[in-house]
């Protein structure tokens, strides 16, 4: 006979027969019920060797959710109808219980609200424990029961609806949703209205001891609040127990990871106000003890870290961390405690910035301690950035010195300093700050930055309450300004020497205008001589040009002109 495999973790049917498909031949998948192949008590006999075989691998591991079971729900309209109701979509998955057995469920499930919410009050009602309605906090959990296959629920009026115990009976293992109360009262429908997160916050943090899965081996799936049989909300986060130590620490972290997440949505585009706003509307009660914050909830972490949204009573300090080792000091500081936000408790909180891990050093955020080597090195450096300063000055000097406002008004002032910006540095602009004056000016603008916000510690630490430190031992410093200069720099010189230039060249064209009037005059003053002397030779009775118009001219001051009066 061939030997063949039995798969019993395998739910893919196949007959080990040539017509299967590829991928299930050779496997075999048992399908043991009692009334077939085996009588009821020899089915319980292997099916209790099968337990007692099995239930040792998972007697040690932590109850909850190993994967799946993911939930998804909402209202929807009924088929045929014009009401809605909510519907419950649970994924496939594996899970174990609190008594170490294994929940499985191989294909999705859609449950109804009305139809999960009836069963569960007919449940109470059987454990003689009846309420009206369903009114509070609840989880939604998969729990793993018998159910004989035969059991329709739907008989006569005369006909009982027990097993027959004569006849064999066919039991299978089914997974199915129930409810399991978390809070059930007034009060809990009051805050589940007022603030769904602050109110599941309040519930996890505060039942961070309870074990969940102690009750009916039910594994939590999700938390839901109800309102006189009425869905308020469901929170698939809140109830989901992951299957690992300190579950309900895990459940508490990744309900504040998704409620920040959610709160924040889209903040970096906001401006400053609207971020303001966001960060004062989001309240939580407490915190966990490790996890992730965002980057909004501190600012100027490179200059003076300023947090926000943490309350006043709450001590925070800052420390760096290297990105590899988050996730580790996350699951180890974690199941320590929560963080208590409303009440005073004096707890302290520290802020780990994660930098990568090339960049990470252990003294990253600590303050730098004095180099004493780097202060004397800068007075030695002052020293010569001074002297250097000084010759500079005398060769401005040399080039500059006595230069006022009006000379850059000249028309050759203009045509230098055209391309030249207005301002001119003087002599004290540019000069080297002395290193006692230096440090003078570096403490107290450190001190006065550290002070600028409100709640700083004004009792600063060290190097902001820190001395001027001395120079060098054994060296001379002089920071003696340079003696000042009379003389007139190279270019006031140029523009006075260009000044007398000017002037000069105009003395000599007014002297040349001068010149021309003065030949202008005298050729006139020719002309008028030239018209008396040919006046004066016709007087004298010769002709033009015998020099008798020139003798009556010399006779001119002893000559006396009189009238005659013609006789009549």
């Amino acid at each position: 006979m061939a030997k063949q495999t039995i798969r019993l973790h395998e739910a893919a049917p196949g007959n080990g027969l040539a017509a299967d498909p590829l991928q299930q031949q050779g496997r075999l998948r048992l399908n043991l019920f009692a009334g077939r192949s085996l009588g009821e008590r020899e089915f319980d006999i292997m099916q209790s060797y099968a337990e007692q075989r099995l239930s040792p691998l998972l007697c040690g591991h932590a109850p909850g959710i190993i994967h799946g079971f993911e939930v998804a729900a909402g209202e929807v309209p009924l088929a045929d109808s014009e009401t809605s109701d909510w519907l419950f979509r649970v994924r496939p998955g594996l899970a174990v219980g609190g008594d170490g057995k294994i929940v499985n469920m191989i294909f999705p499930l859609d449950q109804y609200w009305q139809e999960q919410k009836t069963d569960y009050l007919d449940r109470r009602s059987r454990q003689l424990n009846p309420i009206s309605a369903v009114h509070g906090i609840y989880f939604l959990s998969v729990i793993r029961e018998l159910e004989p296959v035969d059991k329709s629920g739907q008989f006569a009026a005369c006909v009982r609806d027990e097993l027959d115990l004569l006849r064999d009976a066919r039991i299978e293992t089914v997974t199915r949703l129930t409810l399991q109360p978390v809070w059930e009262a007034d009060e809990a429908v009051t805050a589940a209205k007022a603030d769904r997160d602050l109110t599941i916050n309040r519930l996890l943090a505060e039942h961070l001891g309870t074990d969940w899965f102690a009750a009916n081996a039910a594994v939590p799936i999700g938390m839901l609040a109800v309102e006189n049989d009425a869905v308020l909300w469901f929170d698939a986060v809140a109830g989901r127990f992951p299957a690992k130590a300190d579950a309900n620490y895990w459940t508490f972290l990744s309900h504040t990871r998704q409620a920040i997440q959610q709160h924040f949505n889209g903040w970096q585009l906001a401006d400053a106000v609207a971020r303001q706003t966001l960060i004062d509307s989001f309240k939580l009660a407490y915190l966990p003890a490790a996890g992730v914050l965002p980057t909004l909830f501190l600012e100027d972490v490179a200059t003076l870290p300023k947090p926000h949204w943490f309350p006043p009573h709450l001590q925070v300090e800052m420390a760096p961390i290297a990105e590899s080792q988050v996730q580790g000091l996350v699951a180890r500081e974690l199941p320590r405690t929560s963080i208590d936000l409303e009440n005073v408790g004096g707890d302290r909180i520290r802020l780990l910035l994660a930098v990568a891990d090339a960049d990470y050093r252990a003294d990253l955020l600590d303050l730098p301690l004095p180099d004493w080597r780097m202060q004397q090195d800068l007075y030695r450096y002052a020293q010569k950035a001074y002297d250097s300063w000084k010759n500079w000055i005398v060769q401005y000097d040399a080039l500059f010195n006595n230069l006022q406002p009006a000379d850059f008004q000249t028309s050759e002032g203009k045509r230098l300093f055209g391309s030249v910006p207005d301002k001119i540095d003087t002599e004290a602009e540019g000069q080297p700050i002395a290193p006692p004056l230096f440090f003078t000016r570096l403490i107290a603008s450190s001190r006065d930055w550290q002070t600028a916000a409100n709640g700083i510690n004004p009792a600063l630490p060290a190097p902001y309450t820190e001395s001027v430190p001395p120079p060098p031992a054994g060296e001379n410093f002089d920071w003696s300004a340079p003696p000042p200069s009379e003389a007139d720099g190279l270019l006031k010189q140029y523009l006075d020497a260009s000044l007398q230039i000017e002037h000069t060249e105009q003395l000599i064209d007014d002297l040349a205008d001068l010149l021309a009037l003065y030949a202008d005059m005298q050729r006139s003053q020719r002309q008028q001589i030239d018209h008396v002397s040919l006046s004066f030779a016709r007087l004298a009775g010769g002709i033009p040009g015998d020099g008798s118009g020139l003798a009556v001219a010399r006779w001119l001051p002893d000559i006396k002109f009189t009238s005659k009066t013609p006789s009549g």
